[in-house]
């Protein structure tokens, strides 16, 4: 299990808070996540929180745009062939959509190549482009690739096929020669969003081309956004935020069918729906079969077709999952045998080559280890395989230290694809194993993760779900908040999931709870030794039988400090305030504590053989029972920070006919007004007054020591009068009163709380913490 490191992202004070909220006409909770997002003057703020189409920029501002329109529209001119080059991911499969439907639009019906994952690989491929040129195209045009392709498009160039790229990926260090190539981050003409998709390059190119018409595509460039885990910052915000709403348009029915196969409202999409439930099943195409169904699926017209691609998208979706499934419970074994390495490398000649990536991010996520996951290929003779690392550890730099034994390889600092020979493994594995310490990369270490907001379970709400969701759509770069809450408890732990791995929980508090699931977290929550911890994860809602419920998306868990602290008392308190006591049971302790002499005194008589002492008595290394309660906390307080017992019993034993009761305010008031509406009232008939009020005559007993202490009244030959006090007094000054109140709180600490909420209150004093 990965040990998480929680701190605050910003930690700004109260006040800080309250005078940007006030400036900025927002709430404190709104005011604290916009400021640890940085997002300080009015108009960042506005432009954030109100993304709309208005703040799309000027599609010509990116590299090459005026080169690649006045190519794309020769070749609509002059009746051209045209060829789409896509990638087999969901952004790959988005951009090619969003080209194909934009050429369409101006009259054009272009071809569109998305590469095989296992036989043709990533990025431009020499042998498809042979054939695509055989295919007597005029123009390629590449989407979410082609930047990497130089060899490549000089073959096309070669044969006179013009060739516009338009790509977001890494620049390598010389660019090929296309007749336009479309890149946010190309050097000298930087755009003002560096961060588009493969999708947000083509919308841009559809934005161009089609001026307001291209928003119909924006639905389409916001699954690819959301899909390739770019930061939903700039115009990426604008097309996800645009894009979710205009998905309820259904101008896609191939879309709308898979929004519905899903059971997903369309008209309330969110980030969370795409990048969970509709890209999954757009890249189980491509890695278990071609990705160009995809295609055929959001760019169709026809519902039946729609829906055949859609039943068949959901199979190969299913039969991924089984997939990964199997493959990481076969890994395993592999994960234990290598506990004590800092590389996982772990291989199969069964498992399919399509979910290796997969398996590999479970492994990180579980061992905080990178991890190599490959599959031998007997056509090829080669091992091939995905690895990923995590944060901390640059898995390219470590591979790339190695180069001369791969056959194939490419990456970067937390993901890459490769293929080995056997030999070239045998020779790599010691080598990469010496990689970590080099980078002085400790999987043992924690990992810092980020909360946004410490909040108590009563703060949950519906309203807070609202001003929270003020800044979707999160994704990289604007994180859905993370909510801290401190000193709850874990309760109804239950385990889900077909392999009961996964937890459902109640977290609670005293007065409040509110559901939660953790993914991977039920051993966890199983083994925890207290049930007082801190709890982190997002919060949102849980829709069932037509009903809302808050539900906590857990994040993390651990012991708090105060949770901590309790679990050191239990080994030391034990809970005997229900049980019977014998002279047997007094013996086995090394003494019997008391707080009152006549306690003390009685058990003397009837115990002659057991260790008696006194509070104020040293106790330090012994086994005791504390017989009887303290008349008031502060004796308690002092015993427990004082003496450092072995272990204690607690037993408080009392009279329960002198329970200590909440003095009435109104009885006593109107008792008070009786005495001094009436005359001729005797001290020693206060039984009948009793009765006359409804009133326990041990209750009248009590309020006429406190009137008497206070000057409320007086005796005069036996009867009852009213006293003519000078001053105005408080019923606290009365010792009567006072004592009562102390009792009360012992009462209500010592004997009616729960043994938990006990030790709580006893770790704030108690020398063992």
């Amino acid at each position: 299990m990965v040990l998480i490191n929680w701190e605050k992202r910003k930690n700004p004070t109260k006040k800080e808070i309250a005078d940007f909220a006030a400036e900025n006409n927002v709430s404190p909770i709104l005011a604290e996540l916009l400021m640890s997002r940085d997002l300080t003057s009015k108009t960042e703020i506005d432009d954030f929180i109100h993304a709309d189409v208005t703040e799309l920029q000027d599609p010509f501002g990116l590299h090459d745009m005026d080169k690649a329109l006045e190519v794309i529209d020769d070749a609509i001119e002059n009746e051209s062939k045209i060829a789409i080059y896509g990638d087999y991911d969901a952004d790959g499969v988005t951009s090619t959509s969003i080209m194909k439907l934009t050429l369409q639009k101006l009259g054009v019906k272009p071809i569109f190549y998305i590469p095989d994952r296992f036989k043709d690989g990533y990025g431009p491929n020499l042998d498809v482009y042979k054939f695509l040129a055989d295919q007597n195209i005029d123009l390629l045009i590449t989407v979410d690739n082609g930047v990497s392709g130089k060899d490549e498009i000089k073959y096309l160039k070669d044969r006179g096929i013009k060739v516009v790229v338009t790509d977001h990926h890494d620049l390598p260090a010389e660019l090929p020669e296309a007749d336009a190539i479309v890149h946010p981050t190309i050097p000298g003409a930087e755009y003002t969003c560096p961060y588009l998709s493969g999708a947000g390059v083509a919308f841009k190119i559809a934005d161009a081309l089609l001026g307001d018409e291209a928003l119909d595509l924006i639905d389409l460039a916001a699954i690819g956004t959301i899909a390739d885990s770019v930061p939903l910052l700039g115009e990426n915000r604008v097309i996800v935020t645009e894009g979710l709403k205009r998905m309820a348009d259904n101008k896609h029915v191939g879309l709308g069918a898979l929004i519905k196969k899903c059971k997903l409202k369309i008209n309330q999409m969110t980030e969370e729906d795409v990048g969970f439930k509709i890209a999954p099943r757009i890249n189980a195409l491509g890695r278990l079969t071609n990705a160009s169904s995809g295609v055929e699926l959001l760019t169709t017209g026809d519902v039946s077709f729609a829906k055949e691609i859609v039943d068949e998208t959901e199979e190969i979706n299913s039969k991924r999952q089984e997939l990964v499934a199997s493959a990481f419970n076969d890994s395993e074994s592999q994960i234990a045998e290598q506990k004590d390495d800092d590389v996982l490398i772990l291989k199969s000649d069964q498992w399919h080559q399509g979910i290796l990536g997969i398996v590999a991010s479970r492994a990180v996520d579980q061992e905080n280890k990178p991890a190599l996951v490959m599959q031998y290929d007997e056509d090829s003779q080669l091992y091939k395989g995905s690895g990923r690392s995590p944060e901390g550890f640059n898995l390219f730099d470590a591979l790339n230290a190695h180069n001369e034994l791969f056959a194939s390889f490419g990456g970067h600092a937390q993901a890459c694809g490769f293929s080995i020979s056997k030999e070239g493994l045998e020779k790599l594995t010691p080598l990469l194993l010496e990689e970590p310490s080099k980078q002085n990369f400790n999987p043992e270490g924690s990992v810092t993760k980020y909360f946004d907001l410490e909040l108590g379970l009563q703060d949950l709400n519906f309203d807070l779900i609202k001003e929270i969701n003020q800044l979707a759509p999160f994704g990289m770069g604007n994180p859905k908040p993370v909510l801290k809450l401190s000193n709850v408890s874990l309760s109804q732990v239950k385990a889900i999931g077909k392999d009961g791995t996964h937890l459902r929980t109640n977290i609670t508090d005293k007065n409040h709870q509110v559901g939660a699931i953790g993914f991977g977290m039920f051993t966890k929550a199983e083994n925890m030794n207290t049930d007082i911890c801190d709890v982190y994860g997002e919060l949102g809602i849980n829709e069932w039988a037509g009903r809302k419920n808050l539900q906590l998306m857990l994040d993390d868990f651990e012991v708090s400090p105060e949770g901590l602290k309790i679990s050191q008392l239990q080994n030391v308190y034990f809970d005997y305030r229900n049980k019977q006591i014998s002279g047997a049971i007094l013996n086995k302790f090394d003494a019997v504590v008391f707080f009152n002499e006549t306690y003390y005194e009685a058990a003397n008589r009837q115990h002659p053989n057991v260790k008696l002492i006194m509070y104020n008595e040293s106790c330090d290394g012994k086994n005791i029972l504390i017989y009887d309660r303290p008349h008031n906390l502060e004796l308690f307080k002092e015993f427990i920070k004082n003496n450092q017992t072995s272990h204690v019993a607690l037993y408080f034993h009392t009279d329960l006919t002198n329970r200590y009761l909440k003095p009435d305010m109104i009885a006593m008031k109107n008792f008070l007004k009786y005495l001094y509406t009436h005359q001729n009232i005797k001290a020693d008939g206060m039984d009948l007054v009793a009765e006359y009020l409804g009133y326990k005559k041990t209750d009248i007993d009590f309020y006429l020591k406190v009137f008497f202490e206070l000057d409320f009244v007086k005796m005069v030959n036996g009867f009852v009068e009213k006293a003519n006090a000078s001053q105005q007094r408080e019923l606290i000054e009365s010792p009567t009163y006072l004592k009562r109140l102390q009792r009360n709180d012992v009462e209500k600490i010592l004997i009616e709380s729960d043994f938990d909420d006990l030790l709580s209150w006893m770790s704030d004093y108690d020398c063992h913490c």
